[in-house]
């Protein structure tokens, strides 16, 4: 058993990789010699990567008025960081969609950390403090629970247990897992997140989510989603673990300044969003949204 998250992922590019594009568009996001020609002649060299980065690009989630048919186009209406977002969301959900997983349901997995990433991205207009980067909360939503991926990839039976006892003693799944294993998806997923040179919020995130308290940086990013984390829960978009109580911490509402009227005026739209650009994010999510 590892004893650290960095041991336990000594070996994950074995089990997952991401595409050497998303990568190389993450680099170029951060060039300023980059042109957004450069960029987009690298997402060409992925023609399934293009139609899905489009079919966002024409959907409710940005709602442009004229269509856009290029990534040149998507760069310049969208801007080269929002579309370095784009890439990893595709990028990362491709990736694991491709691997059999006998623990979790895809389909619900992904609906529940697509609608916190449109949940999160919704309270980031709402809370006290400015928000820099109100895309790049979506991209945190939609990950924050990646490490839960990577456990039930590596270590099935083991996840079963955690599931069961779970949801049998209707207990936290983030302090199940550490009873029975010894380390969280939490920790697992930020670890993940680090091991790819994805940006430091993000990690903070993953790493966090649960415990907003102990977050020492990017506590803001970090309490939005443990907030937007929660509403999917009671918007019976359920990850594992879901007989739990859920509760939000009290340093997620102060550090945020949100109240139940802005949180709730968020969810609504939210949740219009959702319904109206899921099936951009995954063409077979009417399975998971009937």
């Amino acid at each position: 058993m590892p004893t650290t998250a960095a041991a336990f992922l000594q070996d994950v590019e074995n089990l997952i990789s991401l595409p050497d594009v998303c990568f190389r568009v993450n680099e170029m996001a951060d060039d300023p010699h980059a042109s957004a020609v450069d960029i987009a002649e690298v997402i060409g060299q992925d023609p399934n990567l293009v139609t899905q980065l489009l079919r966002i690009a024409n959907s409710p989630y940005y709602g442009f008025p004229s269509r856009v048919d290029t990534i040149s186009r998507a760069i310049a209406v969208i801007g080269t960081q929002d579309l370095r977002d784009l890439v990893l969301s595709a990028s990362i959900i491709n990736a694991f969609n491709a691997s059999d997983n006998e623990i979790i349901d895809l389909h619900k997995y992904w609906s529940h950390s697509l609608f916190t990433g449109f949940v999160a991205r919704q309270l980031g207009s709402r809370t006290k403090v400015k928000v820099l980067c109100k895309e790049r909360l979506f991209v945190a939503g939609l990950l924050h629970d990646i490490g839960q991926l990577v456990m039930s990839m590596k270590i099935p039976e083991i996840m079963r247990i955690i599931v069961h006892r779970a949801n049998l003693h209707a207990e936290p799944f983030h302090e199940t897992e550490k009873l029975v294993f010894g380390l969280g998806h939490a920790e697992v997923g930020g670890q993940l997140l680090s091991h790819w040179h994805l940006p430091e919020s993000l990690q903070a995130v993953a790493r966090y989510h649960h415990q907003p308290e102990n977050a020492k940086e990017y506590l803001l990013e970090v309490s939005i989603v443990h907030i937007a984390n929660a509403m999917a829960h009671l918007m019976d978009l359920p990850g594992l673990g879901t007989k739990e109580k859920i509760k939000v911490s009290p340093v997620a509402w102060e550090s945020t300044g949100l109240n139940k009227k802005l949180v709730v005026a968020a969810v609504k739209r939210a949740k219009l969003e959702f319904d109206n650009s899921i099936s951009a994010f995954m063409p077979y999510a009417q399975v998971a949204n009937q």
